[in-house]
């Protein structure tokens, strides 16, 4: 052998088969990737400004809605049936910064399922527990998108005088019981009496009925009172001996309950909260 054949290294075998053909098809993609065709390439820039395109549709669908919110905000309260005050006390150019309305984020925030607000007569309890109305809304598919609307059949303001009254008109005081236990965000207001007072067996046995069904995932109720909710020494609070240990129970189940004593400062006197 000479020094020549000596010096050439010996020839890599020549692959056949399955692994000749993976060689080849690697070899092809990676010139592709280096050397894309005009097709390629236009395809390519197609598919992304389409991409930008909806992106940029969707965002606009997004904020159309947003405004479209805002402009039907007053009504939607209004639908909901919360009173004329709550109504302007949420709607104006500044809202007001309450406990209540603190109170009442926190739990839209934190996905519970009840508040209880309690204070002195114009603390803001009464529009902060209808700040909860924000709930109540569906989604529909708009551009691709499930997006919120208002839906008032979902909310519903009832004062607690109203629901506990006896009327001749036994059907529609059950309509009106009905509605309240199945609606999705409710407001019960003014669940009082005097201190050291107790509910009537009746009147007992209808809040804890409703307590009971609205105890549900998905449902969000605010009950808001004048009655203390700070207990006495020796004995329960003013607000859990006039409704029971029952409705305080169910109200009050832990990861699902949010308390706020929201004070006795009248901020409609100009009190600051």
């Amino acid at each position: 052998m000479s020094r020549d054949d000596e010096k050439t290294a010996p020839a890599e075998p020549r692959r056949q088969g399955p692994q000749r053909l993976a060689d080849l098809m690697r070899k092809a993609m990676s010139q592709a990737r280096e050397q894309p065709s005009a097709g390629l390439v236009q395809l390519e820039a197609d598919w992304k400004r389409r991409e930008v395109e909806l992106r940029q549709a969707e965002a606009a669908e997004r904020v159309r809605l947003e405004v479209a919110h805002a402009d039907a905000w007053p009504l939607h309260l209004k639908l909901c049936a919360a009173p004329s005050e709550a109504v302007e006390v949420l709607t104006g150019d500044k809202v007001l910064e309450t406990a209540a309305l603190r109170a009442a984020r926190l739990v839209l925030q934190e996905g519970l399922r009840t508040l209880l607000l309690s204070g002195g007569t114009g603390v803001g309890k009464t529009a902060g527990a209808c700040h909860l109305f924000r709930s109540a809304v569906r989604h529909e598919p708009r551009s691709g998108q499930h997006l919120p609307v208002w839906d008032a059949s979902a909310g519903f303001f009832v004062r607690w005088s109203q629901l506990k009254r006896v009327s001749d008109d036994e059907a529609e005081d059950d309509q009106l019981l009905q509605r309240a236990t199945r609606v999705r965000v409710l407001v019960l207001d003014d669940v009082d009496g005097l201190p050291g007072e107790e509910l009537g067996r009746r009147d007992r046995e209808l809040l804890e009925e409703l307590v009971d069904r609205r105890d549900r995932a998905g449902m969000v109720t605010a009950y808001t009172t004048h009655l203390s909710v700070q207990r006495r020494e020796g004995g329960p609070s003013d607000f859990a001996t006039y409704v029971g240990a029952r409705v305080v129970s169910r109200m009050s189940r832990p990861g699902t309950f949010h308390l706020a004593d929201c004070g006795s400062r009248d901020l409609r006197r100009g009190a600051k909260p």
